[in-house]
C-alpha cells in the first residue's frame, strides 16, 4: 500500500513538472531582429523597444 501510494506521488510530480515546463517562453538569443512585427500584440520591434502600430504605420503590415 505504502509503495503504491509513493508512486502516485511521484507520478503527480512528475506530471506537475511536465506541465509547467511547457509555459516557458523565452526571447530568440540575439533578440528580436530591428523591424519584426508581432501580429498578436499589433506592435513592432524598432530601436531596442516595442512600439504599438498606429493607423496607416509604415512598419505594421
Amino acid at each position: 500500500m505504502t509503495n503504491s501510494q509513493a508512486i502516485i506521488r511521484c507520478s503527480m510530480l512528475l506530471a506537475l513538472t511536465a506541465l509547467s515546463s511547457g509555459c516557458i517562453v523565452a526571447e530568440p538569443r540575439d533578440g528580436y531582429r530591428e523591424g519584426y512585427y508581432d501580429h498578436e500584440h499589433h506592435r513592432y520591434y524598432h530601436e531596442r523597444a516595442w512600439h504599438d502600430c498606429g493607423e496607416r504605420d509604415e512598419h505594421c503590415r
